[in-house]
């Protein structure tokens, strides 16, 4: 699969004052395709109609089948087929809902009140909530009561506290008041439950066959299918936007809905739990909204565990296995994935989940070079998904939603610098948003031309990363309570607030000093090669080597993730820890001793630094490998990827400017790698933005070593081969 051009996003054609006149609407998706075939685009990322008989319409069908047969036939064009009424996927435009109303999404909400001896409690069952869970007190002796039997009836709680206590009252409800269901840009619908294997494959039957059906007798050229696009699904499990209302409202919703502290839920939960765990959930539901025990971070740990091994069977598995039969990739990307701490409320653990996609993506909401550098570790991390199980693209669904939203301008430079900031992180495919009817056709074609340039330069060269850096999810679950607050006024713990920072920062540091790198979570590290013999972690599937280990600041971890750590150090490779400490909760142990004993044992080996900032890890890992590219003269506002043309053995560099200043920077690279003969006179380079190229005078240095000088134009990028 070669996606070289941007495909658009075209959710519909504007048939406008075309009405019934189906030759006139087979006439408009001509010149909108025609439009984007002049722009420079290579694809479009498409649906069938979204209106009122979305996914039954007969016309509606022909006129889809008719945009695919026209665009793949006359100009050789790409396909996605995107899997909803608009956002979030799942719903099917609310069919699969209407088949089973019992698959909607679920959550557990908690309503607890203080007791003082002698005071009557009442905790009246919350208006349009389901079913009970649990009641129960607890006292500051941390004495467990359970209170059901207190309950009338019509589930509300009528107690005497005999003692002073805090009492708990867990129930559970359909999530859709206060969540992304209800507050997006699309529509307000109900949405249905990713946790559930029958809710999932209802959508499933719904759409994606839907889709494939009418594919069958179209006789498109091979392989111009590519992908499924899914948007944004989640877990809905938390209260986010409000305020922001679509004009669609598909399903009513309550204004007036109480919304209490949640969780994400599903039924049969408390079962699989004692099943996976050997313990009860239900006495400890409280630590899923408090407490920082290392009790209470275990039950988060396990609890967020289960969800996301739940979701990633449900949804991602069964709509990969479907995609491979029918030979179209999945794609698409999760929602809100900028920040570590909002990975258990949402989604889970990004390797598991996103491993089942044959193209892993994202979303890019930013377009200032900045923002999009800000907010590396989305590509960063699904890129390194994608070079962990063998996945030879990564997609970006590209925007200026915030800057648009917020009213910050920016123009086509800012577009295309974006694009290729996230191409050094790994993105290779970009679908687009920009409206093209805003940008003239020279900057549409400026865009495409560019994407186009980049790609084809680097296409089937290997990456050079040979530095790992823990994906420290287990820190998040742990760390994750249960609020009744809006998700950016959410509190967290210092010690998850250093780690995100920690994770966050240490990406950050690692681009701005040119290292190439990918992350890792623990089942990717077990799945490795830890190799003695070759003092690295070798990655079976790619074969890339990794020869150092950069662990961020840790707010829990689990024994075996420490025992994978001391093997690495073990094995003669370096491992860089952040502040860890002997009292860091350790999940996965008989005792807190035996988890302080593996990190005292950790932190005592040869080939292990424990580092305080993020500055002294990057002294410590200069002090062992160089980094990748060496540039000179940039100022920390050029990033930069090399990759390697495994039969020649040249390697092409892309460095990216993202300041609004041309930079002056010397390259340097060491002579004998790649080069087996007499030094080059000059190099080869290109602007991938103008085309232009032109031959570099290489200077020779001692050590056999030569350098290279260039001007890197403001938010733009130049490309050397070596």
């Amino acid at each position: 699969m070669e996606n070289d051009r941007p495909l658009k996003m075209l959710h519909g054609y504007g048939f406008g004052n075309a009405r019934n006149d189906l030759t006139e609407k087979k006439h408009i998706i001509e010149r909108r395709i025609d439009d984007l075939q002049e722009k420079g685009y290579g694809g479009i990322v498409t649906n069938v109609n979204m209106g009122q008989n979305y996914l039954k319409d007969a016309e509606d069908w022909e006129l889809f089948q008719y945009a695919l047969q026209y665009a793949t036939q006359k100009y050789g064009m790409k396909i996605w087929l995107y899997d909803e009424k608009g956002y979030p996927s799942g719903s099917a435009g609310g069919l699969t809902l209407r088949e089973n109303p019992d698959f909607e999404c679920k959550g557990l909400v908690l309503v607890k009140k203080s007791a003082s001896a002698g005071e009557e409690i009442v905790i009246e069952k919350p208006r349009g909530h389901l079913a009970i869970q649990a009641v129960y007190s607890i006292d500051k002796e941390n004495k467990f009561r359970d209170l059901s039997t207190f309950l009338s009836s019509q589930g509300t709680l009528r107690y005497t506290a005999p003692h002073n206590c805090e009492i708990y009252y867990f129930i559970t409800k359909k999530l859709y008041e206060g969540t992304h269901a209800q507050h997006n840009t699309c529509a307000a619908r109900r949405y249905i439950s990713l946790t559930d294997r029958k809710a999932v494959a209802a959508f499933i039957r719904n759409t994606y066959q839907a889709y494939t059906d009418h594919l069958e007798d179209l006789n498109l050229p091979k392989d111009s299918v590519q992908a499924f696009f899914t948007d944004e699904p989640s877990l809905q499990a938390c209260y986010l936007n409000k305020g922001l209302d679509p004009a669609q409202i598909d399903d009513p919703f309550d204004p007036e809905f109480p919304l209490y502290p949640v969780v994400a839920w599903e039924n049969g939960l408390p079962e699989l739990y004692q099943k996976k765990y050997g313990e009860a959930l239900l006495d400890r539901l409280h630590e899923l909204f408090e407490g920082d025990s290392c009790r209470a971070k275990t039950t988060r740990y396990q609890f967020y565990t289960l969800i996301s091994d739940l979701y990633e069977e449900a949804f991602y598995q069964q709509i990969s296995e479907f995609c491979t039969a029918h030979g179209i990739a999945f794609s698409g990307h999760l929602l809100l994935e900028e920040n570590l701490l909002h990975h258990p409320i949402f989604e889970g653990n990004f390797f598991n989940l996103t491993r089942h996609m044959q193209i892993p993506g994202i979303d890019m909401l930013f377009t200032k070079p900045e923002n999009v550098l800000r907010f590396a570790e989305t590509p960063k991390l699904l890129s390194s998904v994608a070079s962990w199980y063998g996945r030879k693209h990564v997609m970006s669904e590209i925007s200026g939603h915030t800057e648009n939203a917020l009213g910050i301008p920016f123009d086509i430079h800012d577009i295309v610098c974006a694009q290729l900031i996230q191409f050094v992180l790994g993105v290779d495919i970009f679908n687009s948003y920009f409206d093209d009817n805003i940008l003239t056709t020279e900057e549409n074609k400026l865009l495409c031309d560019t994407v186009a340039r980049v790609c084809k330069e680097f296409s089937g060269k290997k990456s050079m990363a040979n530095v790992i850096l823990y994906y420290p999810i287990e820190s998040a679950q742990a760390s994750v309570k249960g609020s009744d607050l809006q998700l950016y006024e959410r509190p967290y713990d210092p010690e998850a607030i250093a780690c995100e920072e920690s994770w966050r920062g240490t990406i950050d540091a690692l681009l701005r000093n040119h290292y190439m790198f990918d992350c890792a979570d623990e089942n990717v590290l077990a799945g490795a090669d830890i190799s003695c013999e070759n003092c690295c972690i070798i990655n079976t599937v790619s074969d890339i080597r990794y020869h150092a280990l950069i662990i961020p600041k840790l707010a829990a971890i689990t024994i075996t993730a420490l025992e994978l750590f001391q093997k690495c150090a073990d094995c003669g490779i370096p491992v860089i820890v952040n502040d860890l400490s002997p009292a860091l909760t350790v999940f996965g142990t008989n005792t807190p001793e035996a988890g302080s004993h593996a990190i005292i044992r950790l932190l005592s080996s040869e080939n292990v630094t424990n580092v305080t900032s993020q500055s002294d890890a990057l002294k410590s890992l200069r002090y062992i490998l160089p980094p990748n590219i060496e540039l000179s003269g940039d100022a920390g506002q050029i990033i930069a990827l090399s990759k390697k043309d495994p039969l020649s053995g040249k390697i092409s560099y892309i460095a990216v400017n993202v300041s609004d200043a041309s930079k002056e920077v010397t390259f340097t690279s060491d002579l004998r790698e790649p080069f087996d003969a007499p030094p080059p006179n000059t190099l080869f380079c290109m602007d991938p933005e103008s085309g232009v190229c032109q031959e570099l005078p290489v200077k020779i240095l001692s050590g056999d070593r030569i350098s290279v000088f260039a001007e890197i134009p403001a938010r733009g990028a130049v490309m050397i081969r070596l």
